[in-house]
């Protein structure tokens, strides 16, 4: 248990630090230091610095499940769950920036690692295929009369999401870039204009 706990400890301090510092500018000194464990722990429980970030992106994305699971109901319609997508970005952008700092530096460093490429695209696969069956339902395509397929509109709408996050995280003081996200319900409301 106590071994389990200093695991935990360590990758709460990865996180801490990579989303204060990115990870980049973060040594394992710096991450020890906040653990309050000797730099061998991590060594002992991640083998390295890649190793520990492969448990970090782990955590990011069940961090992410976690407010999903607090925001999706069932029996949501899927312009709901469209909804619920958009106000979860937003509340997550204002009240937990350090989530997507992280999660938006592990993407660049996802760019030049195999197996952090892998962790990350994983995660998009995860979300978009939530989107899909959530949001772009085959009735609810069928409905909005579109040509797209299913999958072209969640990456459109996963996209959208994701650009405006980065948005906001460079420019934190404005807040109409976050409600701006208010404007992807154009894409959940496309039977209205047909």
């Amino acid at each position: 248990m106590l071994e389990a706990n200093q695991q935990e400890k360590i990758l709460d301090a990865a996180y801490a630090v990579i989303a204060r510092e990115g990870y980049a500018r973060t040594s394992l000194r710096q991450i020890a230091a906040e653990a309050q464990v000797a730099v061998s722990q991590i060594s002992y429980h991640y083998q390295n610095k890649e190793g520990l970030l492969l448990a970090v992106a782990r955590h990011v994305t069940s961090t992410y499940y976690e407010y999903i699971q607090q925001y999706l109901e069932p029996g949501m319609s899927p312009q709901e769950v469209g909804e619920c997508f958009i106000r979860l970005y937003q509340e997550v952008l204002r009240n937990d920036p350090d989530l997507f700092r992280v999660l938006y530096d592990l993407v660049g460093l996802a760019l030049w690692s195999e197996p952090l490429r892998v962790e990350v695209r994983e995660i998009f696969v995860r979300f978009t295929d939530q989107i899909i069956g959530g949001v772009f339902t085959a009735e609810f395509v069928d409905r909005l009369g579109s040509s797209y397929s299913r999958e072209t509109l969640a990456s459109l709408f996963f996209g959208g999401l994701f650009g405006v996050g980065v948005q906001s995280l460079l420019e934190p003081n404005n807040q109409t870039i976050a409600d701006s996200l208010d404007a992807l319900n154009v894409i959940l409301n496309l039977e209205r204009w047909n």
